[in-house]
């Protein structure tokens, strides 16, 4: 359990550029287990969205309160129970 490496979740807070040429705060949620990581996912996150920003700076990171962890949690455990429902109906036709 010593070296067991922990992920958590980390709420990551960049200024952008947006599509209209406009600088604004935009955060982002990831999880990770170093917050350098996560910053280092999070913008490369920002990039690939169809959000269409640009010229992410780096503004400040948190790890996330227990309750958003949960709500995540609760989150992503819903997408991999429709996914498999989804395989199910496809393997069933």
């Amino acid at each position: 359990m010593k070296d067991e490496l922990m992920q958590v979740w980390y709420r990551v807070t960049f200024m952008v550029t947006d599509h209209l040429g406009e600088r604004c705060e935009y955060s982002i949620f990831c999880q990770g287990s170093s917050e350098t990581g996560t910053a280092v996912s999070a913008v490369v996150g920002i990039l690939n969205s169809k959000e269409e920003f640009s010229s992410p700076t780096f503004k400040s990171i948190r790890i996330a309160t227990y309750h958003e962890a949960e709500q995540f949690e609760a989150e992503l455990d819903e997408l991999a129970d429709q996914d498999a429902k989804k395989l199910e109906e496809e393997g069933d036709e």
